[in-house]
C-alpha cells in the first residue's frame, strides 16, 4: 500500500512539475503599450518638408520616412532575393519625391544632421547612396541647418538631380 501511495504522489508531483515547466517555457508575446507620435518627422524634417512642398509641391508628391524596399527591388535570382531584401530592409531615406501621375519615385532626399558623421552612419549612407544610384534614383543630401528657404532648397535639389544625371552610372 505504501508503494502505491508513493507512486501516486510521485505521479502527482511529476504532473505538477511538467505543468510548471510548460508555463515558464511557453512562448508568450510580450505586452507593450504604445502611444501615437505627435508627428512622423522631426522638427528639422518638418521644416524641410514644408519648404519642399511650398516650392516644388506643384510638380511632386513628397513622402517622408520611406524604406528602400518601397522604392527599389532586387534584380537578383529568386534564390538570392531574400538576402537582397534583407540588405535593404532596415534602410530608409528622409523623403522620396514621386511624380503625381504614377507615384514613380524620382529622387530621394537625406537630411544630414550630426549623426551622419559617425563612422557606421557614414558607411550606411554610402551604401544607401550606392543602392539608389544603381537603381537610377538620385539621392540629394542636404545639410540640416534647421531652417530651409524654399527657393534655395529647390535650387539645391535641382542641382543635385542635374549632377546625378550628368555622371555615368558605374557598375
Amino acid at each position: 500500500m505504501t508503494k502505491v501511495i508513493v507512486a501516486v504522489a510521485f505521479l502527482v508531483l511529476l504532473v505538477i512539475a511538467i505543468k510548471v515547466f510548460e508555463e515558464f517555457t511557453r512562448n508568450r508575446k510580450p505586452q507593450f503599450e504604445y502611444r501615437r507620435k505627435d508627428c512622423v518627422m522631426t522638427d528639422a524634417e518638418q521644416e524641410c518638408y514644408h519648404a519642399l512642398v511650398s516650392e516644388m509641391g506643384p510638380d511632386y508628391y513628397f513622402f517622408p520616412q520611406i524604406h528602400l524596399d518601397a522604392i527599389v527591388q532586387p534584380t537578383v535570382t529568386r534564390k538570392d532575393r531574400f538576402y537582397a531584401f534583407r540588405h535593404i530592409n532596415q534602410k530608409s531615406v528622409d523623403f522620396v519625391a514621386c511624380d503625381k501621375k504614377q507615384l514613380r519615385p524620382l529622387f530621394a532626399i537625406e537630411l544630414d544632421d550630426k549623426t551622419h558623421n559617425r563612422p557606421k552612419r557614414i558607411e550606411r549612407d554610402r551604401e544607401v547612396e550606392s543602392i539608389l544610384r544603381g537603381a537610377g534614383i538620385p539621392l540629394i543630401r542636404l545639410e540640416n541647418r534647421g531652417r530651409f528657404e524654399p527657393k534655395e532648397l529647390a535650387a539645391v535639389v535641382q542641382k543635385g538631380m542635374a549632377d546625378f544625371y550628368a555622371k555615368p552610372i558605374q557598375t
